[in-house]
Order: structure tokens, then sequence, then C-alpha cells
């Protein structure tokens, strides 16, 4: 099966990943946070590309007890992700090439988190609803993506279309998707736009 066109995308960005995302994926930690990680927690990372979401996830986890799954469809971006794993030494993290839209793991977590993954995702329905089922009873499910920039004046448009260069949509419903999964949902916006946090919790 011929590679997607994100898949051909990050072939060439897997090397660039690390030292150009941070001028632009805000709010990692404070989305980590709405998790509620306890230190047994068992957590899943869709679309965790190189891993710079672990160090923010696994603060939270016993390295004896909680545990750290990454998907990603990626193989480049994993192969870094390994990598990065190894250089910590981190004992409690398993990684996983596999499709957002059609993961089947055949086990729950307690904690799912879409880290500025789920606007790359072409069935981005898809991924949440595998997400929804992958989620233990009493769990919480956080997307961090890019949001509409929508006050941002003329800054907006063009921060859309570059964003769309990159295969970012920002145009799709992500934090209605949200909503239809969870009966308990919270939406937090940040600088006028800039990206948003939308926080699902199971049996609450």
């Amino acid at each position: 099966m011929s590679d997607t066109p994100v898949q051909r995308f990050y072939r060439v960005q897997a090397c660039l990943y690390d030292c150009t995302r941070w001028m632009i994926l805000h709010g990692r930690r404070r989305a980590a946070a709405h998790l509620k990680l306890r230190p047994d927690s068992s957590v899943l990372e869709i679309g965790c590309g190189t891993g710079l979401n672990f160090r923010y996830l696994l603060e939270y986890l016993d390295p004896a007890a909680g545990r750290l799954t990454g998907v990603d469809f990626s193989a480049p971006m994993l192969r870094r992700a390994a990598r990065r794993v190894a250089r910590h030494r981190w004992p409690n993290v398993e990684l996983i090439e596999a499709d957002a839209a059609r993961l089947a793991l055949d086990r729950q977590f307690d904690a799912i988190f879409f880290g500025y993954s789920l606007t790359m995702i072409p069935d981005w329905t898809g991924a949440l609803a595998r997400a929804d089922e992958h989620l233990g009873p009493r769990g919480t499910l956080v997307v961090l993506d890019f949001g509409r920039f929508r006050r941002w004046g003329p800054l907006g448009p063009l921060m859309r279309g570059w964003l769309r260069l990159n295969h970012v949509d920002t145009s799709r419903p992500y934090a209605d998707g949200v909503r239809k999964q969870f009966e308990r949902v919270e939406v937090h916006d940040w600088l006028g736009g800039y990206n948003f946090i939308a926080v699902g919790r199971k049996g609450y």
C-alpha cells in the first residue's frame, strides 16, 4: 500500500521536527494536566510523533506502575521516538505503528491524549470513535490542537493557510466531535483561538 500525503510529509519532516515544533506547539504541559493522571495510570497518546509530549505525561507516572503507549502511523517519526525513549531510559513506554482511524489494540486505557495530531488525521471522527473504544469506563480524553485564530484579524487566514500547507486542517468541528462522544466536556481556548483543549470524561 502506498504512503498517504501526510506520511510522505513526515518522512521528510522527521529529522526537522524536534528542532522546529517547539516554536508553535504551545500548551502541552497544560493539556497533560487535564488528564488527571495517577502514578499507576495507563496512557495512550495517539499521533505521538517523535515523542515530544512524553515528558509531560511521564512526569505523572511511576515508572514501575504507570504505562505510556505511543501510536503513530509514520515509521520515521516513531524511529525518532524510539531514540528518545532509549536516550532517557524510560522503561514504561511502548511504541506502536498504527492508523488512528483503524486502531485495534484489544485493551483500554485510563487516559488518551491527542497532542496536535487530530487536525492532521483525514478520518478524524473515526479516530475519535476508536479512541472512545480504547478508553476505560472512568477514563479521560484530552485533545490539544490548533484553533481557528478567530480573533487574529487579518493574520487568521494567513495562519490557517500556512497550516494547510503543513497538512493541518483547522476548519473541522473538532470540539463538537468530542462533545458527541462524551456527556461531560470542557473546552478551553487560548490566545484568541491559537489553540484549544477539549476534555472529555467518562463516568463522572
